[in-house]
């Protein structure tokens, strides 16, 4: 038997990179997946993706895909989200927030925050942090009714050192003391929340700026998006999880401590040596 079968499971912002990975993950270890994001046609995005073909991925490996158009910037759209996974399985036991919303000012190009439109703030903290808390405000009555569950944040390096942009920042480091205080509340509860640092991520947008010479550093000793979603697998199904929640989990590292590798059979080293600075 597949290990998380039987095993509910939303993942946010899943037609295309980290999400899809996390997603196919789930799939494989037999999780019915309920995929959620806006596309829901090839070229609504300008990167390849959509939720059908992510949950169609995720029942090819051997889970239950099943695709669902949200927009987490409505309050409206996560909560009818929520009611339909209670309504069709009675509940769920794992949440990966994952979601995040990119503007169209490129914030990697770097900059002072005095430089851009003052929503770039609202479109970064809106979806990608505000997005999660009330994805879980919707998650957590089911799962302590069961007294199980995971919520991972999908978040990054950017919470602990400068990244990108000022905004961004802030959202990275509030996602992650938001699973922390979530592990505190919870902690009677049997639910586990933790925030997730993956590496240099060969996701579809990033593959893309590599193409357009817009980054500095090459993607090839990046990581999958798939080895953050074995990340999660492994804290699914590790029966003492609990004893990580509160806490960041970098996933270069955790794939040490449960031994998994990533799709090529490689277990990439620290970012700094992904990104070949160190």
């Amino acid at each position: 038997m597949k290990k998380l079968a039987g095993k509910i499971a939303v993942v946010t912002g899943a037609s295309r990179g980290i999400g899809k990975g996390v997603a196919l993950e789930l799939g494989a270890a037999g999780a019915t997946v309920y995929v959620t994001a806006r596309s829901v046609v090839e070229g609504d995005s300008p990167y390849p993706g959509t939720v059908g073909a992510t949950a169609a991925e995720v029942t090819e490996l051997g889970g239950r895909g099943i695709a669902i158009q949200c927009d987490h910037s409505d309050d409206a759209s996560i909560i009818a989200l929520f009611e339909r996974v209670k309504r069709e399985q009675g509940g769920i036991d794992i949440l990966v927030n994952n979601v995040f919303t990119a503007p169209e000012q490129r914030i990697l190009d770097g900059g002072g925050f005095w430089e851009y439109p003052i929503g770039i703030w609202d479109e970064l903290i809106h979806v990608g942090c505000r997005s999660h808390y009330v994805a879980s405000h919707e998650a957590v009555p089911m799962m302590i009714e069961k007294k199980d569950g995971l919520i991972v944040n999908i978040s990054s390096f950017a919470g602990a050192a400068y990244a990108f942009n000022l905004a961004y920042g802030v959202g990275k480091a509030a996602v992650d003391r938001m699973a922390k205080d979530m592990a505190w509340e919870l902690r009677d509860y049997g639910i586990t929340c933790v925030s997730m640092w993956p590496g240099w991520v060969r996701t579809e947008r990033l593959l893309e700026r590599e193409k357009e010479g817009a980054i500095p550093v090459s993607t090839k000793n990046g990581e999958s998006p798939r080895f953050t979603g074995r990340g999660v697998v492994a804290i699914a199904t590790d029966p003492n999880r609990m004893e990580r929640s509160g806490k960041v989990q970098i996933v270069h590292e955790i794939a040490r401590e449960y031994g998994f590798t990533d799709v090529d059979g490689r277990q990439p080293g620290s970012l700094g040596e992904q990104m070949g600075l160190g």
